[in-house]
């Protein structure tokens, strides 16, 4: 499927009746680069990451604040603890659970983040593009690591050097890690609830985990696997 063609659709429906509904296409580049209505938050200047290399003359406006504002705002009133019937629908299929609203919005901003115009998590594009709603720590390793090895694949194919001890793996979730962090300081400012805040400081600390245990936790499922040898 293009690109251009593909988007997903999110519809939270909490316990006191109000529905919250975020049709999120793949490619978003022209309203990220010419954002209508974007708020004073979202300025690129505005809490800039620490290690974003974009500049005020190629880009104003921060793409993942520009692409994440409406949903930040909208969660303004509602609790991560509050529970909610989540509905997802991709190109492919659907999919639906009854979770607190931390876990729904976790899913969609990680979705959001990904396929922002962020030249730091552009990494997480292609994984993305085959999104798995609701994942589980030991999905997330898989699904990265495996998405990694894939390009490693391709850099072979091209007479490039692999790197199968995953070092540029980790690396690139230290740089993801400080995004999410610094990211998380701008939105303190937008948010006046918790749960956006907390669904940063839950992407955080994945990306702590695969940058500096990766090893660790891959070791666990290895005995899934092994007996394929």
């Amino acid at each position: 499927m293009l690109e251009n063609q593909m988007f997903i659709e999110y519809t939270f429906s909490m316990e006191d009746g109000k529905v919250l509904n975020y049709n999120v296409k793949f490619d978003r580049s022209q309203e990220t680069l010419q954002p209508d209505n974007a708020a004073s938050w979202t300025e690129l200047g505005f809490q800039q990451c620490s290690n974003c290399p974009l500049n005020h003359t190629d880009c104003t406006h921060c793409p993942i604040a520009v692409d994440a504002q409406d949903i930040i705002l909208s969660f303004n009133e509602i609790l991560s603890f509050n529970e909610a019937d989540v509905r997802v629908i991709t190109p492919e299929r659907e999919y639906s659970k009854h979770c607190d609203a931390q876990t729904g919005l976790r899913s969609l901003m990680g979705f959001v983040m990904a396929t922002s115009a962020c030249p730091v998590l552009s990494s997480l594009r292609g994984l993305a593009h085959y999104h798995l709603p609701f994942a589980s720590l030991d999905e997330i390793l898989f699904r990265v690591t495996s998405s990694y090895l894939l390009v490693q694949y391709y850099i072979h194919q091209d007479g490039g050097k692999v790197d199968l001890s995953l070092s540029g793996l980790k690396q690139q979730f230290v740089e993801i890690q400080t995004v999410n962090y610094d990211f998380l300081q701008r939105i303190r400012i937008a948010s006046q609830a918790d749960s956006s805040l907390d669904v940063l400081s839950t992407l955080f600390s994945i990306s702590s985990l695969i940058s500096f245990n990766l090893d660790e936790h891959l070791g666990k499922l290895k005995p899934l696997f092994m007996h394929q040898r």
